[in-house]
């Protein structure tokens, strides 16, 4: 394959994979369970310097089936603590944040060495599950659409370079080409369903522990069963 019909195809590739992983970074922004990728916004300034997450704390993810809604930072400096309060109130305002205690602390020990702060994620009720949705729905048609517009643009660019080229080459470009929006539309379904099942799953959950909290029987939707639906 010639390198002009080869630059024309990488450069797809590169673009078709930079949409992905835009889109990837939205998803990774609306959080449901822990995810160290909800922290790439989190920035902070110390005397006009940047500092990103993994410069001031040491990130611990609580990952176990059932408590795996919650992100601990611990300081790299004491003082680092109010930083990553305010910056994560930036980030992710829907995040509840407390400052703990270490779990080895002696009784009545206040050190500041010790403190480290608690990041838990909103519950999926069914007002966040729908908002939740919707954004899954504008970020994927986001990428579908920048998918298709390459396509457009680079299969332009690949028929003008395959002009005088011999009908296999143009065979095997035109079907290289197609091969990768394939490959990229499916990584997007796959991360887009991977998604929603996160969401309604963690809705259900939610359901389940209203329903515990309350003693009631709940449909689907988080209706009361035998309680009238207000429209």
């Amino acid at each position: 394959m010639k390198v002009k019909i080869s630059s024309v195809l990488i450069s797809t590739q590169e673009r078709l994979l930079g949409y992905i992983t835009e889109m990837s970074y939205g998803y990774a922004q609306l959080c449901v369970k822990a995810d160290p990728s909800s922290l790439l916004s989190f920035e902070e300034r110390i005397e006009e310097k940047k500092y990103k997450m993994e410069e001031m704390a040491r990130i611990v993810v609580h990952d176990k089936e059932g408590d795996d809604d919650k992100i601990d930072l611990y300081p790299i400096e004491p003082a680092f603590i109010t930083l990553l309060i305010t910056g994560m109130m930036k980030a992710h305002p829907e995040f509840h944040v407390s400052v703990e205690t270490d779990e080895d602390a002696e009784p009545g020990d206040d050190s500041p060495q010790l403190k480290f702060v608690r990041l838990t994620m909103p519950k999926v009720t069914k007002e966040r599950r729908d908002f939740l949705l919707s954004a899954v729905d504008m970020l994927d048609n986001r990428c579908k659409m920048r998918h298709g517009e390459m396509k457009v643009k680079y299969s332009a660019e690949l028929t003008k370079v395959c002009i005088g080229e011999p009908p296999a080459a143009i065979d095997e470009a035109t079907s290289t080409m197609d091969k990768l929006m394939s490959h990229y539309d499916e990584m997007r379904r796959q991360m887009t369903d991977k998604k929603k099942e996160e969401i309604e799953n963690a809705y259900q959950r939610y359901l389940y522990e209203k329903t515990k909290e309350e003693g009631v029987n709940r449909d689907d939707k988080g209706n009361k069963i035998g309680s009238t639906i207000k429209v």
